[in-house]
């Protein structure tokens, strides 16, 4: 049976087009860490190209927030994906041509990550606008299934086959494509207006964001404990599981890429329960639990003796970490202002991943100096540590307004 959210047709797009964009994102995250390393095999190269592309998204994520509540979010998510898929696009030619350098990935990477500033707040911005309120936990869920399934399954399976067969420059190319096919499915949108202008400057309208932010509790002690955990743990993991795969287990493109597809299958498994059974009365509660699991995950996964150990290790880091992120969207959608939610989500972005480029950099030093494994246990134990925050006072005081709203989620 189609879920109900699919049968709205706006969601049915944005969701549609998305999914094949992240297939191509999976693919071009083999593609970029094996590229990347092939140039200089050092682990601080990759770390440079991967917080080239973070740091551009957390300098201008507010910007982006301001523009998502002045302009069509239609608008605002098709020139993302436009000057995402020229970026891209362009790494496949300097491939192809045999001229690539790293300074070049960093450059393309950089642009890559400003238009990602733009399109996260406009993406959770403008599903509030296509889907009634009480189908937006089954929208998270099948957000986050697609993005498991996708980029994190069939993406990284794929990108491992097609760069140890076609080669790099293929892995490129298809995700230029899929942003081209993403970008037609946001054009067959309905168009919807503007929002309504408050009348104040773009720099009020940020202000005016942060301290909606700042006055919620919940809500900024949540965002610094999830920004801490992503640059202790899980954001390094974007430099460490290649290392690992590659230089620790002795791997290569095929065995990283089916690591990553484990992560996949996990990720997508939790989020079809979470969309077919809703969300639990403990929401928040149940987030950090999640999130907590999946540190754990990431301190074994830094034993792991072999790639089928990795893997199983793997499944188990991406489903209870998607099980946390899929709690987590419905929660600022149903309890944040609409007219202030693409400046709240930018700067929920922009927290959490505000320390991600630094997360990336000492990661990759560390494993120079330290090795890969010590690097991604210390950062898995603090991760762990850091899940505490749910027991600081005035964390889950939204449970009590959301336990009667929530959503069955299939129904």
């Amino acid at each position: 049976m189609t879920p109900a959210a699919l049968r709205h047709r706006d969601f049915a797009l944005l969701w549609s087009g998305q999914s094949v964009s992240l297939v191509g994102d999976g693919v071009y995250t083999v593609a970029l860490a094996l590229e990347t390393l092939r140039i200089d095999n050092h682990p601080l190269a990759l770390s440079l190209v991967l917080a080239a592309r973070l740091l551009p998204t957390v300098l201008f994520l507010v910007a982006g927030g301001v523009i998502v509540d002045r302009v069509p979010r239609r608008l605002a998510m098709l020139a993302s994906d436009s000057i995402r898929g020229v970026a891209v696009g362009v790494v496949a030619v300097l491939v192809a041509v045999g001229t690539l350098q790293v300074w070049e990935l960093v450059v393309i990477s950089a642009v890559f990550g400003a238009a990602d500033a733009l399109f996260y707040p406009a993406a959770t911005a403008v599903t509030p606008e296509i889907l009634p309120a009480e189908l937006l936990l089954q929208g998270s869920a099948l957000n986050h299934t697609s993005q498991t399934v996708a980029q994190a399954l069939i993406g990284p399976a794929l990108g491992g086959l097609v760069v140890a067969t076609l080669g790099y420059e293929w892995g490129f190319a298809i995700d230029a494509l899929s942003f081209a096919v993403s970008a037609g499915c946001v054009l067959a949108m309905a168009s919807r207006s503007r929002p309504e202008p408050s009348g104040n400057s773009p720099l009020a309208e940020a202000r005016e964001g942060l301290r909606y932010v700042r006055s919620q509790r919940w809500l900024w002690v949540s965002l610094a404990g999830a920004g801490l955990a992503n640059f202790a743990a899980f954001s390094p993991l974007g430099v460490l599981m290649p290392l690992l795969v590659r230089n620790v287990l002795h791997q290569g493109p095929l065995a990283l890429g089916l690591v990553l597809a484990a992560g996949g299958v996990g990720g997508g498994a939790i989020a079809v329960v979470v969309a077919r059974f809703g969300a639990p009365r403990r929401r928040i509660t149940s987030m950090w639990i999640g999130w907590a699991v999946s540190a754990a995950g990431i301190v074994g996964l830094s034993l792991a003796p072999d790639v089928w150990f990795a893997g199983a290790f793997a499944f188990v880091i991406t489903g209870t970490l998607m099980y946390g992120n899929v709690l987590w969207n419905p929660i600022m959608q149903q309890l944040v202002p609409p007219d202030l939610l693409g400046r709240a989500s930018s700067v929920d972005w922009l927290v959490s991943l505000s320390l991600s480029p630094l997360g990336v950099l000492v990661s990759g030093a560390l494993a120079g100096v330290i090795g890969t494994r010590l690097t991604m246990l210390i950062g898995g134990c603090v991760s762990f540590a850091l899940c505490g925050i749910l027991f600081v006072p005035g964390v889950r005081d939204p449970e009590r307004h959301l336990s009667s709203r929530v959503a069955s989620g299939s129904r």
